[in-house]
């Protein structure tokens, strides 16, 4: 187990290891292309409904269908165990292949041998274990572990993996991807056909059949269940669905989402060892196939966490390994670096909490950005990134996340530290920026200097009653937004109100794991709606956003009543109708467009902020997709500076590509970011958050773009 100071060092090797950089952006943009290329051709989101709902019964069933997969796989001539835990496993496998006299053992690709440790544990004892998917072959051949669930060796480059083998069978080898494979093909064919065992995973069980369901490309799989006298297949306990069409629609959505392709090459339904009736209809066990079928069914803590409603939806997972070849973080570090010790990325802590324990999962939960790009992939819609503040929650924080917590929960003390700050800051200040400061996150950079602004009274309308919630960076860096909000909702005939007693929406406390205080500021802002009683309650940051209208009910159940109510800035001028009126000859100025995550991916806003620029006269260009994170993050900027510093690396070589030199985007955030970083590349960059450029045509307020 790796201390978080020992994680970060690999997370800063990482950065700098120039071939894992080449090898991870080369397949995330190869699987981007293919999946985004099916995902228009199918009706991808009823996929993910239907998904999602089988995974949600059954998960809830676990018991039941397992029993009834045993009962229905020892009729078709199978055996079936159960183990507890890795050691009871790799008991009973042990007693498989001394009872059969084995030598020679295949493996397909499976993570839960990864999880039970088998191979080193039967190398120990003598055997020979191959692995046969091409991956782990590599992988194996490296002694290394995969650091991808359904890509084992997605670290590596072509050019690495030729090195690798030249030097293992002492010859040269091209690094032209068809000709590693055909090699491949021909080192590993004889194990197949000498192998007295084959060992596989299972993508699914399936209850009515006794049937397991596996999903490959290579036909490796289907060699090691098929060559071999003897299969011996491993399955967890949260695998388990009760049809066939059940099954099916889950091999869709994990295939289109683990490799992008309608559908892999194989799919294998093995229900029971190989059989004949061909002579008079008399059952013969063994032909071509296996003659045995053992099954292990292993738990190791999943059924315990299957009955916590905290995090049941981690057995959701289908392992497609989708969700980390959208996660910024993992482009960046690889998943030997962000995940657990066996199962990578983001899932790969929770597999890791519920495998093992939370205490050893603690140290990478900082690693998550907590940008919701693997929520919005997920094909059964595991909420990864909240399920990760959970963990945090029940870390809980250390002193100093406690101290830091306390500053934004406490009004008075935040603002007293904010104006003393501001004093301060004079000593680097120029121009509204901080430059120099002594920090070694911030040299590269000029920072926003704190800009306190008391809000101005506005007069009193009698119309709709306007809530404005404005959020701390907002309040203590970039007051012009309030002002920009006030003066256009006035100017349309709202009563806005801006109540002093409103606190910081707990999104910092929450990713520090204090989730007290974040419970506590909840209250004070409920309390604070309940007094104004407003017709709605307007965001400027997505955040702020996702945390009043979704998090405050699960914490304060009764502060649902109030969801219906909030809206982000943008996305309320937009769908209720107050944008203006643009003349079709008036010439548009091209402005780059910056997608906030948790605008995107979390509040599913996208044509909002194009529709209210195009109406202020802008002509709103997005950079190619995949849209790439500004490496803000809040807290998760402060905690990982380097990773923070990369990830802005990746967004300033598609803004070079723009030619642009006018931004807009709708988080105060991402505006400290760019502002930030674009700084230091000239005065001509100028960054608006969309409520300034909105407030500017509607109001004719006069500032320069």
């Amino acid at each position: 187990m790796f201390s978080r100071s020992k994680q970060k060092k690999k997370a800063r090797k990482a950065l700098k290891d120039s071939n894992l950089q080449k090898a991870l952006e080369r397949t995330s943009s190869h699987h981007f292309e293919k999946f985004d290329k099916t995902k228009k051709q199918i009706p991808w989101d009823d996929y993910k409904e239907k998904a999602i709902a089988i995974r949600e019964d059954c998960i809830k069933r676990l018991p039941e269908l397992i029993q009834r997969f045993s009962d229905e796989a020892k009729k078709a001539g199978a055996n079936i165990y159960q183990a507890s835990t890795p050691a009871e496993a790799l008991t009973l496998i042990e007693k498989i292949l001394n009872d059969k006299k084995a030598k020679l053992i295949v493996k397909s690709k499976s993570m839960v041998s990864e999880e039970i440790r088998l191979n080193s544990f039967l190398e120990k004892k003598g055997y020979k274990v191959v692995e046969t998917d091409l991956g782990e072959w590599i992988v194996q051949l490296a002694k290394e572990r995969p650091s991808h669930m359904t890509a084992p060796a997605l670290h590596k480059t072509r050019e690495e993996v030729a090195e690798l083998l030249s030097r293992h069978l002492q010859k040269d080898v091209s690094s032209d991807p068809k000709e590693i494979a055909k090699l491949a093909r021909e080192e590993l064919k004889k194990c197949f056909i000498e192998a007295d065992i084959g060992i596989s995973g299972a993508n699914l069980a399936v209850a009515e059949s006794g049937t397991l369901v596996i999903v490959s490309n290579e036909g490796n799989a289907r060699l090691v269940t098929s060559l071999p006298p003897v299969h011996i297949a491993i399955i967890t306990t949260e695998k388990f669905v009760e049809t066939l069409e059940q099954a099916t629609t889950l091999i869709k959505a994990l295939i289109i989402a683990s490799s992008g392709n309608k559908l892999t090459a194989y799919v294998s339904f093995i229900t029971g060892p190989s059989r004949t009736t061909d002579i008079e209809k008399e059952l013969v066990i063994g032909v071509h196939g296996p003659q045995e079928v053992h099954i292990i069914i292993l738990d190791n803590g999943r059924l315990e966490i299957s009955r916590d409603k905290n995090l049941d939806k981690i057995l959701y997972c289908l392992k497609c390994g989708g969700c980390m070849l959208v996660c910024p973080v993992f482009q960046a570090l690889g998943g030997h670096v962000y995940g657990g010790p066996v199962y990578p990325g983001g899932i790969g802590i929770l597999l890791t909490a519920m495998t093992r324990s939370i205490k050893e999962s603690a140290h990478l939960v900082d690693f998550c950005a907590d940008c919701k790009k693997c929520e919005e992939f997920c094909p059964v819609g595991i909420p990864t990134g909240e399920l990760l503040l959970y963990l945090k929650s029940k870390k809980g924080p250390k002193l100093w996340e406690k101290t830091l917590s306390n500053l934004f929960r406490k009004k008075s003390l935040s603002e007293t530290g904010a104006r003393l700050i501001s004093i301060l800051q004079k000593l680097w200040q120029k121009d509204g920026y901080l430059k120099k400061l002594p920090f070694s996150w911030a040299k590269e950079k000029s920072l926003p200097a704190f800009n306190i602004k008391k809000t101005k009274p506005t007069e009193e309308n009698k119309g709709v009653k306007i809530f404005f919630f404005e959020g701390c960076l907002a309040k203590f860096f970039f007051p012009e937004i309030r002002e920009s909000v006030f003066s256009s909702l006035s100017h349309l005939g709202f009563d806005v109100v801006y109540p002093s007693d409103q606190v910081c929406c707990g999104a910092p406390s929450l990713h520090l794991g204090h989730k007290k205080d974040v419970q506590k500021m909840a209250l004070k802002n409920i309390k604070s709606f309940e007094r104004e009683d407003p017709d709605f309650i307007l965001t400027i940051c997505p955040t702020g956003n996702s945390m009043l209208k979704k998090t405050y009910p699960n914490l304060v159940p009764e502060s649902s009543c109030w969801s219906e109510r909030i809206f982000d800035f943008t996305e309320f001028i937009v769908k209720k109708g107050y944008l203006p009126k643009t003349e079709i000859s008036t010439k548009k100025k091209d402005i780059f467009y910056h997608y906030p995550c948790h605008y995107l991916n979390d509040l599913k806003l996208r044509e909002e902020p194009k529709k209210l620029l195009s109406a202020v006269g802008f002509n709103p260009k997005e950079e190619d997709e995949p849209f790439t994170c500004c490496g803000f993050c809040g807290v998760f900027s402060l905690k990982n500076p380097e990773i923070s510093a990369h990830l802005w690396k990746k967004k300033s070589q598609k803004i070079s590509k723009s030619n642009l030199s006018l931004f807009a985007t709708d988080c105060p955030g991402c505006l400290f970011q760019l502002r930030a970083n674009l700084k230091n590349e000239g005065d001509s960059f100028k960054v608006f958050h969309t409520a300034e450029l909105f407030a500017k045509k509607v109001t004719q307020i006069n500032f320069k773009t």
